[in-house]
């Protein structure tokens, strides 16, 4: 089972901060699932939401913002003070922290930002440890085309025969649907089709054992701690 941290350890650290990412490393976690939008001055940075008004103390989406302007704001107070401080990361810094330690899920949440991502990946020579997903179709359609190389995941909010084939027909190699959608038929439906099945939507422990039954590969976690935790009681 890839355990995945979700936006790092983000159950107990400000999501997407390096207070974040480095607990999930402490805590063992094989892999961080992360997320990329675009700035105003098309610089590309480690965010979930398309404004910054939940998890900062700022206000306005961050498409309408430069990169200084985001820098600027504290993105870990609103979890915890002890957070104070904890500034935006661009994709470069997360790279060049993280990408020659453990496997990266990288979450293209902005499909303008897509060419740039790929190229970005490209150019540093990433070829594996590392995939790219996204909700948006048409992202993944067009960073598989730039790059054929490149593990793409599809984000889907519906799990079933039609989807499963049309994410293998173009070669994606991840299905990432959500753990309450999960079926043992369904897995290996997926699995037959060479698909990696990588869920998300966990909120709670008892999600563990549906998980854990259906033979789905990993699945993203808020708490990267229990996982490997269950795993090791079965």
């Amino acid at each position: 089972m890839l355990n995945l941290a979700h936006r790092g350890a983000s159950a107990y650290a400000p999501e997407n901060t390096r207070a974040a990412f480095d607990l999930a490393l402490e805590m063992k976690a094989p892999a961080i699932e992360t997320d990329i939008q675009l700035t105003a001055d098309e610089q590309l940075v480690i965010f979930h939401d398309t404004t910054v008004n939940r998890t900062s103390n700022g206000k306005g989406p961050v498409a309408d913002q430069t990169l200084n302007e985001l820098r600027a704001l504290d993105i870990g107070s609103w979890k915890d003070p002890k957070f104070k401080g904890e500034r935006i990361l661009t994709l470069q810094e997360f790279l060049d922290a993280y990408a020659s330690r453990v496997h990266l899920a990288l979450e293209i949440k902005d499909p303008r930002a897509t060419s740039r991502i790929i190229r970005t990946l490209v150019d540093r020579g990433m070829k594996e440890n590392f995939s790219v997903t996204s909700f948006y179709w048409g992202a993944l359609l067009d960073a598989k085309a730039s790059a054929p190389h490149l593990t793409c995941g599809y984000l889907t909010s519906h799990f079933d025969t039609d989807v499963i084939e049309r994410v293998a027909r173009r070669g994606f190699g991840e299905i990432c649907p959500p753990i309450d959608k999960l079926t043992r038929a369904l897995v290996e439906l997926s699995h037959q089709r060479g698909l990696v099945v990588r869920a998300w939507g966990f909120y709670k422990k008892e999600m563990l054992e549906p998980l854990f039954a259906s033979g789905a590969d990993g699945a993203t976690c808020d708490w990267p701690d229990w996982i490997p935790g269950y795993s090791a009681a079965r």
